[in-house]
């Protein structure tokens, strides 16, 4: 560590800084990775690393007033100006103030850049999505498929909007284009094309979609759980349970699974339906609510 002679802050190598300033971050001690960050203005050795790096902080902390402070500095600099990454973060910061304006306002300019990505376009769609604003999601599509080509991650937010506004035909309309476009067989896309389709109460698709998966995890099961108690159908959930419990859940490499708390719930939901959770029949002994939570792993709880 040097120490700069004009500020008489310590100078660390910014490699070393970024780092400080992510370890800040993770611990939630904001205020200290500003002030890691404003050492580094006063020493003139912000780079863009550090940049989305303290925009991360403004973001987690909710602190517009940096935030906007953050963006005039970097619109000060050709080096750092129209930078996608830079934007993109900003876009994500903006999102997350629920200042959808100021959000579209970056990605209208840079949406019309030759570098302009998918990243950028999923970020619009993620705040969307965040900002209670889902119908907004599919104009921002339109503008992407002309230029840009979507991605799992675009398809899995473009579905969670149909889900929210139960919209069966965009809906079914992007199902067809993924058995046309993409390799289906990506757990997260499938996961939210079972949501989509328990929502719209068409649980045989949801099935058949989880019957045919190749690799299942645990919000898999969860996932269809929930459409099942959305139709009203908690026998058929109890009995995925039991197929649940009847698997190798230990086989699957990364995406081994196990039953968390969402599936506890899920299946005391199920129970509280049928009445079974302080049940004295002896046969449903298993579906006590006491009996349940036991069960529950200790990292779930």
């Amino acid at each position: 560590m040097k120490v700069n002679n004009k500020s008489n802050l310590p100078s660390y190598p910014s490699e070393s800084t970024n780092q400080l300033i992510k370890l800040y971050n993770n611990r939630g001690d904001y205020e200290r990775a500003f002030n890691v960050f404003d050492n580094l203005i006063q020493q003139n050795n912000v780079t863009i690393i550090s940049l989305l790096n303290i925009l991360n902080t403004c973001t987690r902390s909710s602190n517009i007033e940096r935030g906007r402070q953050i963006e005039s500095l970097i619109n000060q600099s050709m080096k750092w100006k129209n930078d996608l990454r830079l934007d993109t973060s900003l876009i994500k910061m903006y999102m997350k103030f629920r200042m959808i304006d100021e959000a579209e306002r970056i990605f209208e300019r840079i949406r019309q850049s030759s570098e302009c990505d998918v990243i950028v376009y999923n970020t619009m769609l993620k705040g969307y999505l965040q900002n209670h604003k889902a119908e907004h999601c599919f104009s921002c599509a339109d503008k992407m498929h002309a230029k840009i080509s979507p991605d799992n991650i675009t398809y899995i937010l473009l579905l969670n909007a149909c889900t929210i506004l139960r919209d069966e035909k965009r809906g079914k309309a992007i199902h067809d284009e993924l058995l046309l476009s993409l390799n289906i067989q990506h757990v997260h896309l499938q996961n939210a094309l079972i949501d989509f389709y328990g929502k719209i109460n068409e649980i045989a698709t949801a099935e058949k979609i989880f019957s045919e998966m190749n690799l299942r995890e645990t919000s898999t099961y969860n996932t269809l759980m929930k459409a099942y108690l959305v139709n009203n159908m908690p026998i058929k959930l109890l009995e995925l349970f039991e197929e649940m419990k009847q698997s190798d859940l230990d086989t699957i490499g990364p995406l081994g699974f196990k039953p968390d708390l969402i599936t506890f719930m899920a299946i005391c939901d199920a129970c509280e339906k049928l009445g079974l959770l302080n049940s004295p029949d002896s046969s449903y002994q298993q579906y006590n609510w006491k009996t349940i939570f036991s069960k529950i792993p200790k990292t779930a709880k």
